[in-house]
């Protein structure tokens, strides 16, 4: 995976760089090396200190409040280095508004602001230009890397921030106490010297790298091979934390002993792919971060053949798309809840390239890979959009529905929260094993899918939800279908060796699970019939839309057994005679089941969820069954009052 974005880094890169060396610019490839190490802007709003020269003194003018601006991105200049109370890269930080609560009064909140502005600007911002940027101007002016009027232009901007401090902190406080922020949101600081933004002098850009570069030497080796290239250098670090997948902050992290200096053996990389890597990564936040539910992903691209035309022709069409795509001027077919998703442009492609799903989480400054699916091609991913077109024309037809479509939604829907009451979802690390196994073509086992489906339809009926109940049950039977499709359903063996034919196969033997176990399918016209009972009973009571009828009682909060699917039948049976609603229709399903559950083993074998999800997906289907019933009997007489 990691060979995969320095691989698209270089190849960005090259690029690049072939189009900027006919210009022959050196500014041009320093910036082009610079991207690579620039920090995603994410801030509000952006605060500029405003420094102008005047007689060969720099006066502080007051403070510029801007929009960031994607385009202006290298111009801010914002490279994080160590979190807390560390300096950055660069003397372009983030200042957060401090939390107020309800009993504070106006002075309390303005001292809070004051004091956390006052402690980020001492350590980002006058650390920077004190400890950092003073000393590599004295170095390179020595060296003649830089001219003395550089050195002075770094002095002088120092000593204006050191005599113009409270000012500054004064007007920031202020300013940040009067803005309006969203909440999580922060404010990025820069600066503004002589009307240009610190990227855009040379000397801003060429301090940037060099700190980079000394923070790798201080975990490095002479003459070692570079884990990604696999060449022999000069020299590797294993400071790399382009992905922050490991600290070496705590020894536990760090391979051959306790000491920072033997952090290299754990990831060594030479400094051309450190270079590769950053800009890959920046590449793909870029344009293929995507969201997927309540987690991101980075869609990462890999070649097996590796030709460079074909990898240009790729990342051409995959940019092209995301931008018609946000223009409004191309809309997808998508498998998951983000609008920008490209996967049906992917699933077109050849198997010569195969794409990595890396989701990641951040905690404590550090990320953490949630789940990697690695060397997914097209073809499949092809064969889960035809799954889905599939799924979505079954039911639409099923249920007269055109508008029924089928995502990685009505998966998360069972895969939310083990408990409707609880505040946070808990079952996430369900969801993306399923997740896994769709996309890397692992069975599913129906059982484990099962005790979650029970849960929320259980939850369904003991809220008197009826409405919510057939949508979990749809949503069950879609899933069942799309994973059936795959064929990486998991179902248990038949129990019987002969099949048992019945007037309502054309429905019943569509659906999945309905077995060559003559009780499945008389579990679900018990529940077929149920439904039609529930439905005259709502009808004739005029109970509120979606609430439970009262003959719900009777289904024990489905919590059913093979005892209760033989009550329930003669009890259904009776009431629907008390109605008058018993004709030909509702005789033909009744009588079916019963010769379906009588020539049934003594014992089903079935779980306790097993019957009551066969009876509640009976319930769904009540209306197509006894539509096919009336049909097959010609009963026009058939009561309506259900509908």
């Amino acid at each position: 995976m990691i060979e995969a974005v320095a691989e698209l880094g270089r190849f960005v890169l090259e690029g690049k760089s072939k189009s900027v060396s006919q210009e022959g610019s050196s500014s041009d490839v320093l910036s082009n090396n610079l991207s690579s190490f620039l920090s995603r802007i994410e801030s509000e709003k952006i605060l500029f200190i405003l420094l102008n020269q005047n007689q060969g003194k720099f006066e502080y003018c007051g403070l510029e409040l801007q929009d960031p601006m994607e385009s202006r991105t290298q111009f801010y200049l914002f490279s994080q280095g160590a979190k807390g109370g560390g300096t950055n890269f660069s003397p372009t930080c983030t200042l957060v508004k401090p939390k107020a609560t309800k009993n504070m009064s106006e002075a309390q909140i303005k001292d809070n602001i004051k004091s956390q502005v006052e402690k980020t600007f001492q350590q980002k911002v006058e650390n920077w230009f004190s400890n950092k940027a003073q000393p590599l101007a004295k170095k390179f002016s020595k060296l003649k890397i830089l001219t003395q009027s550089d050195a002075d232009f770094i002095e002088k901007i120092t000593q204006t921030i050191k005599e113009q401090r409270k000012r500054i902190i004064d007007d920031i406080s202020q300013t940040i106490y009067d803005i309006e922020l969203k909440k999580g949101n922060s404010i990025l600081l820069s600066f503004l010297i002589n009307g240009k933004y610190i990227g855009e002098y040379e000397i801003f850009k060429l301090f940037l790298l060099e700190l980079i570069k000394e923070k790798n030497q201080r975990s490095s080796s002479q003459d070692k091979t570079c884990s990604l290239c696999k060449q022999k250098r000069e020299n590797v670090s294993g400071m790399v934390n382009v992905f922050k997948f490991y600290t070496i902050d705590k020894p536990g992290f760090i391979k051959g002993g306790f000491s920072p200096e033997n952090a290299w053996k754990n990831f060594p990389v030479c400094s051309s792919c450190h270079t590769h890597l950053s800009r890959g990564r920046k590449y793909l936040e870029q344009n293929l971060q995507f969201k997927f539910y309540n987690f991101r992903y980075l869609l990462i691209p890999k070649f097996t053949l590796g030709f460079d035309s074909e990898y240009a022709e790729i990342l051409d069409i995959l940019e092209k798309t995301q931008k018609d795509i946000r223009l409004g001027e191309r809309k997808l077919e998508h498998i998951t809840d983000d609008e920008n998703e490209i996967l049906e442009i992917v699933s077109e492609f050849n198997d010569s390239m195969s794409v990595t799903f890396l989701f990641l989480t951040t905690q404590m400054g550090a990320e953490r890979i949630v789940l990697l699916i690695e060397d997914v091609f097209p073809s499949h991913l092809k064969n889960i959009f035809d799954a889905k077109r599939h799924t979505e024309k079954k039911f639409r037809k099923l249920f007269d529905n055109p508008d029924i479509d089928f995502t990685f939604q009505q998966i998360k829907y069972f895969f939310s929260k083990s408990n409707r009451l609880r505040k946070k979802p808990d079952l996430d690390s369900y969801f993306l094993e399923i997740t896994e196994s769709i996309f890397k073509k692992k069975p599913i086992d129906f059982d484990f899918l099962l005790s979650h489906f029970c849960r929320r339809l259980q939850d369904d009926i003991v809220n008197s939800d009826l409405s919510a109940f057939y949508v979990s049950c749809s949503y069950a039977m879609e899933v069942l279908e799309f994973l059936s499709k795959l064929n990486i359903l998991k179902l248990k063996g038949d129990e019987m060796n002969m099949p048992f034919e019945t007037p309502f196969d054309e429905i019943l033997n569509e659906f999945p699970v309905a077995s060559a176990n003559p009780a499945v399918k008389g579990i679900i016209l018990v529940g077929a019939l149920c439904d039609m009972l529930l439905r005259i009973q709502s009808a004739g009571l005029k109970k509120a839309p979606g609430k439970m009828p009262p003959f719900a009682k009777n289904l024990k909060g489905l919590r059913l057994k093979q005892a209760d699917i033989i009550s329930l039948l003669p009890k259904i049976e009776n009431k629907l005679m008390e109605y008058s609603a018993f004709g030909k229709a509702k005789k033909l399903v009744a009588a079916t089941a019963s010769d379906l559950l009588l020539k049934a083993p003594a014992d089903w074998k079935l779980s306790s969820d097993e019957v009551s999800f066969y009876f509640a997906c009976g319930m769904n289907l009540g209306q197509k069954i006894r539509d096919l019933a009336k049909k097959l009997t010609n009963d026009i007489e058939e009561a309506e009052d259900e509908e």
